[in-house]
């Protein structure tokens, strides 16, 4: 789930609301509607996403004794149909899957469901990760499971409540988690109720991309006081998000944006919601977030 359907999350009002699409037996609807916005954050964020998976276990103190052999596992928080799995696992890319979808408009959900198996199998890049998968839409978690995206899924709402017993015991060798677009939906409960299911949060990373409009601060403190996990907002670097679907959506994020002590200029005055990179290390870490994203952040 991203802030789309939850447009009374933001501080201002006349957001662009796209509930009904993310809770649909597949992708399709999500692809139509969200293409002609440029939706486009999933791909954005993939480079810096595996260059934490690759290098983030090289600066604890566990790296000498880490299983090479075991399946990374990585939980995707607000995961919808699993896209960033998809970009993750798969020789594939954001475009591609949009092209994918577009053409099989007249395909039944169950025709549909069984191609995307053929597909995600036949591209597979990286069978050593495992994604699991966060979203409060059932039928999305459903569809990104039965077609193997997923290791497995969870229609759950942390803000509410804890995590099932299932979810918990998943979430116990978790290493990276990773989120696109849920932080304004999602906050301090979430977030600290899977670090505190974590059980080793010595040998835990995040990235988390954050809208501007939104703050992380909260969340941040509370994962350093709590789990001694420190976070750093990625230097350099903004991240599109998608073009804004109305004037109204972009005057209200343009105020949003100020309302935190930041400048639109060049960003959401261009037409465009833009987030920033937030990465959480183990505080023992010794691995510096410039040689994990070397190359990745333009100066």
């Amino acid at each position: 789930m991203t802030v789309e359907e939850r447009p009374d999350q933001f501080t201002n009002t006349s957001k662009a609301d796209f509930k009904s699409i993310y809770n649909q037996p597949d992708p399709r609807s999500y692809f139509k509607t969200l293409a002609p916005l440029q939706y486009q954050i999933p791909q954005q964020a993939l480079p810096f996403v595996e260059s934490l998976l690759e290098n983030m276990s090289l600066g604890t103190e566990k790296a000498d004794s880490r299983d090479f052999a075991k399946p990374r596992k990585v939980l995707d928080v607000c995961c919808s149909y699993g896209i960033n799995a998809a970009l993750l696992r798969c020789d594939l890319t954001f475009d591609s899957l949009e092209s994918h979808y577009a053409s099989s408009s007249m395909l039944s959900v169950r025709e549909q469901v069984a191609s995307d198996c053929r597909l995600f199998g036949s591209q597979l890049r990286r069978p050593d990760v495992e994604v699991l998968g966060l979203d409060v839409s059932p039928e999305a978690i459903n569809y990104a499971v039965k077609t193997g995206l997923l290791k497995d899924g969870f229609a759950e709402n942390l803000e509410i409540s804890e995590p099932s017993v299932h979810f918990r015991d998943a979430l116990r060798d978790v290493e990276l988690v990773i989120c696109t677009g849920g932080v304004g939906y999602v906050g301090l409960e979430t977030f600290s109720r899977i670090a505190a299911a974590v059980e080793d949060t010595s040998n835990l990373w995040m990235a988390t991309f954050v809208l501007r409009v939104f703050s992380f601060d909260d969340v941040s403190s509370l994962l350093e006081e709590k789990y001694g996990l420190i976070t750093e907002k990625v230097p350099g670097r903004l991240f599109r998000q998608r073009t804004f679907a109305s004037r109204e959506e972009q005057k209200a994020a343009i105020a949003d944006v100020r309302a935190r002590g930041l400048d639109s200029q060049g960003l959401e005055d261009n037409g465009w919601f833009y987030a920033e990179c937030y990465v959480t290390r183990p505080k023992a870490a010794t691995l510096q977030m410039d040689d994990v994203l070397k190359g990745l952040v333009r100066e």
